[in-house]
Formats: C-alpha cells, structure tokens, sequence
C-alpha cells in the first residue's frame, strides 16, 4: 500500500467546480494507495505540505493544479525518492499536456492507478526550482499581468497578450551561454526545460526534459505586426523555425536585462531586477505518467 498526499488550492476556480474527494473516492484504486486530500490555507502553503510529505516518508505528492501549483508542489520533492503526481485543476495545465495526462481530471486520477515513473531533470533560475518553462521578456510581462488579475483562462491569455504586444518595447539584453556572451534587443528570453505553454502552445518544441541540458529560445526584435502572424506556429511545433527566433542547448545560461522587466518561472509572473541565472539539474524529479506515453517520452 502506497501513501500519497494530494495537495489543493480551495479557492481555485477548477477545484471549486470539482469535488474531488468523491472523485478519488470513486476512482483511485484503494488497493494500491492510502490517499489523503489536504487543502492550502495561505500563500506558500502547498510548498510546507510537500515538505511535510517528504519528511513523513509519503511515496507520491500529487499537485491538484496548474502549472503554478506543480512549481511550488515539486520542489521540496526534488533530490528525494517520493514521486510527482499530477491532477490538471488549472487553466493551462502546460506540463500535464507535455506528459500525455490531458486536462480530464478522472481520467488523470486513472492514470494514477497504473501510471508509471519517470526520471526527469529539473532547473532553476536565481535559486528557484522549475520544471517547465522560465524566462524574461514578453511572455513574462504578460504572466505578471495574468497573475494580478482576478481574470482567468484562455480569453484572459488572449486579451493580456494583444494588450501588451500593442505596447511593449523590445528588451535590450546581454545573455551568456556557456562562457560566451553577446548583446541583442528582443521580444522575450526563454530558458526551457519542456516545450508547452498552457493550452498546448509549443513555444520551444526542442526542448527535453531528459536531456541534461536547457533550451535556450530567442525571439529578437522585429515589427510587432511579424510576431502575430506567426502565431500559428504555436499550434504545429514549429515556433523555433521561424526566422524570428534562433535557438540552443545550453548547460548554464546567464541573462542581464538593460532594464527592470518582468520574468516568470513555470508561468508565474514578477519583475526582475537585476540579472537572471539559470542551470540544470540533470535525473532530479520522478514524475508519474500515463505508462503509454513512457516510450514516447524517452
């Protein structure tokens, strides 16, 4: 018998909408699992209930959220043997898209019941710990908004995003990869350990999370009305193949911006002063996953 803690935020408009104590009592196999359901009570609560997990010996911590929730629930578990689980209760639900879980709730807690482990590195940006998508820039500035904002979902994304193309000024930045520096002016910086923004949009489809190494994504300046006709791109894996952007592995990454701006890790916005580090922590997380999308993965 396994001992897993499933970790919620009450106040989230998915979990709202869902009981989801009587769907884990309706479809997590009490064969296998000895589940409790603990609720977040303040910001930053989620982060002391996954260390509290660890320190009890529990096997599994599933994160009932999204890509915001995973962040904070996965970093305690980071270097440890209890395993990642996942519930798609957010708006984008990004990474649970990349591992093959979707965004069905019952059917993720199925999943649960013959899932099977993967090893998968993670990273950090100035000390913090991710397992998606960071970066500085555009994207950024439009997650800070998205994060401020009592708007939620896709329409929300959509609006923040036209907003503040219309009035964004390009980000003069001095970027070191590996050693080797250069300067240039672009749209956004993004350092990438998985692929998927929420709502399935690929913007770095190179990048793997079993690698041990960062994908560096750039998207330099140009003329605004360029950058919307390549939205597309998002929906077909093809973003990092646009004459727009230019694209690398990297080990460690370093990124000064000319100017405060914003920044985000696994989609949650804030601004940044001064510079931005990154570095990857090669087979740090085990995560749980459909067992058909193993393969794939690998």
């Amino acid at each position: 018998m396994k001992k897993v803690r499933f970790i919620a935020n009450p106040f989230s408009g998915v979990n709202r909408k869902r009981n989801l104590a009587k769907l884990l009592k309706e479809h997590l196999d009490p064969e296998i699992y000895h589940h409790e359901l603990v609720y977040t009570e303040y910001a930053g609560h989620a982060i002391e209930l996954s260390k509290e997990a660890v320190r009890q010996g529990y096997d599994m911590v599933v994160a009932c959220g999204g890509d915001g929730s995973i962040n904070e629930i996965s970093g305690p578990l980071i270097g440890t043997g209890t395993v990642l689980g996942i519930l798609p209760c957010g708006s984008g639900n990004g990474f649970a898209t990349h591992l093959g879980i979707g965004r069905n709730v019952v059917k993720a807690i199925q999943y649960l019941n013959d899932g099977q482990p993967i090893t998968i590195d993670t990273c950090r940006m100035n000390g913090r710990s991710y397992v998606n998508l960071a970066g500085v820039g555009f994207d950024a500035a439009v997650a800070n908004r998205l994060h401020g904002s009592k708007l939620r979902g896709l329409w929300a994304y959509f609006r923040f995003t036209v907003e503040e193309l219309f009035k964004y000024k390009m980000l003069p930045l001095e970027i070191t990869v590996d050693g080797k520096t250069c300067q240039l002016s672009c749209l956004l910086a993004e350092v990438a350990n998985a692929p998927i923004y929420g709502y399935g949009f690929s913007i770095v489809p190179p990048a793997k999370f079993n690698d041990g190494k960062l994908e560096v994504l750039l998207v330099n300046a140009a003329p605004k009305w360029r950058y919307l006709f390549s939205l597309w791109r998002l929906l077909n894996g093809t973003f990092h193949k646009s004459s727009l952007t230019e694209s690398f592995t990297a080990r460690e990454v370093f990124i000064r911006p000319a100017r405060k701006c914003a920044a985000h890790v696994d989609g949650e916005g804030f601004e940044l002063e001064g510079g931005a580090r990154f570095s990857i922590l090669p087979a740090s997380l085990k995560v749980l996953c459909p067992k058909e999308y193993v393969g794939i993965l690998k």
